[in-house]
């Protein structure tokens, strides 16, 4: 696996950073030829999983960029002299300048046919990016293991533990206290400054992936695992079954451009059953012209 360490800036001062593996063989020209996959809330590009996703893909004749966004880690460095970023601090209406950046860079080394994708909160920026950004490069989607940002639908999961987070969340914010950091522990573990957990799962549902996606008009792939999606498992994480069970129940019938896939056996992280998503990822994305 050849891997080049690669760095690029945002239109608005961002330094990402990314691992590019390049493909081991050309695909047709009418073929998608590179992934972008943006990592999980708090992760970065290095993660073991985005590695081996980019290897078997390469090998496969895709080139695999696994790519920071600026919400890479909890806390990091925003825009030189500027304030701190990381995923506390981190809006997903900010995602598209990151792929923007990122597409760019694939452009210059020849793709002009790529899959816009990621994983956790990289899949939901994923399919909120390419709804409103609708890149003319993005021909696919590949959104693993995504949640689903309802606010109403997660205070009914979480109850008074999100009522709770969100009313605090408010007051901090209207106290002029905006960049307050909390742990809220739902709807995951997880640390946001008080604006940021508004922002995420306002009652507007901005972010909602189920909606965005069926404004896409290129084909989607949602991947879940199954013990992350398992009611009661000890294993589950409510608000990627929430998206599972709103994406089968959503009326998309219609859209033959959207498919989902469960891999038996896998957690949020896929430990264990990376290959299989490996698999899925790679039908899919060469079954796109």
């Amino acid at each position: 696996m050849k891997v080049e360490i690669v760095h690029k800036v945002t239109s608005d001062g961002i330094q990402l950073a990314g691992a590019y593996i390049k493909a081991d063989k050309g695909l047709p020209k009418e073929a998608i030829s590179a992934v972008i996959f943006l990592h999980g809330d708090g992760g970065n590009f290095y993660s073991p999983l985005y590695l081996s996703l980019g290897e078997a893909l390469a090998k496969n004749g895709i080139t695999f960029l696994s790519a920071n966004r600026r919400g890479h880690d909890i806390i990091s460095h925003g825009a030189r002299g500027g304030l701190p970023r990381g995923y506390a601090f981190e809006s997903v209406s900010e995602a598209p300048i990151d792929y923007e950046a990122w597409i760019s860079l694939l452009k210059d080394r020849g793709h002009h046919s790529v899959a816009i994708g990621g994983h956790s909160g990289g899949a939901v920026r994923a399919i909120y990016s390419q709804a409103v950004g609708d890149f003319p490069e993005g021909k696919a989607v590949v959104a693993v293991s995504p949640g689903e940002y309802n606010h109403n639908l997660l205070r009914e999961l979480h109850r008074d533990d999100f009522t709770f987070a969100f009313e605090h969340a408010m007051s901090e914010v209207s106290s002029g206290r905006p960049d307050t950091l909390l742990k809220p522990g739902v709807p995951w573990g997880s640390t946001w400054t008080a604006k940021a957990f508004i922002d995420c799962f306002n009652p507007d549902n901005r972010y909602q992936v189920s909606v965005h996606a069926k404004t896409i008009d290129v084909p989607v792939l949602f991947t879940f695992g199954e013990l992350e999606t398992e009611l009661g498992g000890d294993q589950e994480l409510p608000a990627c079954g929430l998206a599972m069970r709103t994406i089968e129940k959503g009326n998309f019938d219609s859209l033959k451009k959207l498919s989902l896939k469960v891999v038996k056996g896998a957690n949020h992280s896929y430990s264990g059953r990376e290959k299989e998503l490996a698999r899925a990822t790679l039908e899919f994305v060469k079954a796109v012209h």
